[in-house]
């Protein structure tokens, strides 16, 4: 019997749990490594109520979940209050949201301890302790609770050395973390480095990881996906680096040597004419650029330390070499003008018809306590949740969003319908192009339609599913 249970929830309607879950992955090689025995679970919102009576049967020493900001805080709020009702176990949150906000966390009965920043060592001194029944007041990095009172230690000081703390894949059948993305079959998620340099004033970064920037080396990179290559036949690998190209050097190494199609995050200002040609030799398929604003003002506002016209200048080269990129918005930021609001769409348009192998993503500024921002948007009219799991409708890309400066619903709408452009439908992609030139979002009956089909595609349930597979990707590779 496991005396360690990680669980990380995912949203069903975002397929994500289709993702290798990494958070969960790193905590649990962690503590197998320190010789305790750990199990992962990786589900979806509908698995609660089942997944909380089997935790509960196997009276683990302590529950720990991996939680992010957003719908995710909700469903796990939801699982630990089920886990509560069955068995009186341990609930140890960890991951962004208890580390931005670990007092909130430690009011709600359902949580009894957080764990903040990384967790890799603290989660080691920790379980020791917790075992033996010792105190808990040296352990840094960790929030708990003493006679009803929330306390939080000192921080952790950032792992000197990643290379220590290795990723072990045993301890999930990665057969279900590979999947389809584009024409490649067999894709896995992996992370090289956390945390970035740069200092955008909407980043979570600022808090979770001071701005700063560490990596694997690019041996124990190029060790990891040489053996998923060898054992698990991946065919491509999609980089969750929060900016893949910091060094650019290395991230250049690291895709000459792995000789794989990779999808990765980059800043639009490391782009030059030489990087590009450099993607397209090395079969770089996907690139995650922020764009964020078609305005100058909203960009120096954000601290994005770039301009309109770097940005325009930046499509054209990556355009030019036919490399395919994915470039984000964020829309209504606190002050943020009608005007502002549509100069971006007519950026993203312009993006569009610049670099048709482009993708275009929408979404709501959504609040991250300790990011720059945050007091900001706080005096213009946010009003931060006052239980934890109310942070669940903080959720930037829902059509359900409340957000004091933009309407939640119509964002949604002008996301979908740039993401369906994406599908290259022939004649009925003009009619997406009609709709966002005129803002024509009202009755938004394609949307869900083609959602519906492509839904039943991506899972390829029945042979429906696969049908509509095939003739989607006919349809893209046109």
């Amino acid at each position: 019997m496991s005396e360690i249970i990680l669980v990380q929830i995912n949203d069903s309607e975002d397929h994500s749990e289709k993702i290798l879950p990494l958070g969960i992955l790193s905590i649990g090689s962690a503590l197998k490594k320190n010789n305790f025995e750990v199990e992962l679970i990786n589900i979806t919102e509908k698995e609660i109520e089942k997944t909380a009576k089997v935790v509960a049967n196997k009276k683990p020493l302590y529950v720990g979940l991996s939680v992010m900001t957003g719908r995710q805080t909700l469903y796990s709020a939801e699982l630990s209050k089920k886990i509560k009702s069955y068995s009186n176990i341990k609930i140890v949150w960890g991951g962004i949201h208890p580390s931005l906000l670990p007092e909130q966390c430690l009011s709600e009965n359902y949580i009894d301890f957080v764990i903040i920043g990384e967790g890799e060592e603290t989660v080691i001194e920790f379980s020791r302790k917790l075992k033996n029944k010792e105190p808990l007041n040296e352990v840094l990095g960790l929030g708990y609770k003493e006679m009803n009172n929330s306390k939080i230690n000192p921080a952790r000081p950032f792992i000197k050395n990643l290379d220590e703390w290795t990723l072990d894949f045993s301890l999930l059948d990665l057969e279900k973390f590979i999947y389809k993305l584009d024409k490649y079959k067999r894709v896995i998620a992996y992370k090289t480095s956390r945390g970035c340099p740069f200092n955008c004033a909407f980043c979570y970064n600022r808090i979770f990881n001071k701005n700063r920037w560490r990596a694997w080396s690019i041996e124990q990179v190029v060790k990891d996906i040489e053996f998923l290559k060898s054992k698990y036949k991946i065919d491509a690998i999609k980089f969750y680096d929060d900016n893949f190209m910091v060094s650019r050097d290395r991230a250049l190494e690291i895709l000459r040597r792995i000789k794989l199609p990779a999808h990765l995050e980059a800043r639009i200002d490391m782009i030059d004419d030489k990087l590009a040609k450099e993607f397209k030799t090395n079969k770089v398929f996907d690139i995650l650029i922020g764009v964020e604003s078609g305005s100058d003002r909203i960009l120096k506002l954000i601290n994005k330390k770039i301009t309109v016209e770097q940005i325009i200048k930046t499509v054209r080269i990556l355009a030019k070499y036919n490399i395919p990129a994915s470039y984000s918005a964020i829309v209504g930021l606190p002050t943020e003008t009608k005007i502002e609001f549509e100069s971006t769409i007519d950026l993203f348009y312009k993006i569009y018809k610049l670099h048709p192998e482009s993708a275009i993503t929408f979404g709501a500024y959504m609040p991250y306590p300790g990011s720059t921002m945050y007091e900001f948007a706080c005096q213009h009219g946010f009003v931060p949740p006052e239980r934890t799991e109310d942070w669940g409708k903080i959720d930037r890309f829902r059509r359900d969003f409340s957000s004091p400066w933009v309407n939640g619903e119509k964002v949604w709408r002008i996301r979908e319908y740039f993401k369906l452009l994406k599908f290259k439908l022939g004649p009925i992609n003009k009619w997406f192009e009609w709709r966002i030139q005129h803002r024509f979002f009202a009755l938004p009956f394609d949307i869900y339609l083609i959602e519906w089909l492509s839904g039943i595609a991506i899972e390829e349930k029945n042979w429906t599913g696969r049908i509509l597979r095939r003739i989607y990707n006919l349809v893209k590779s046109k």
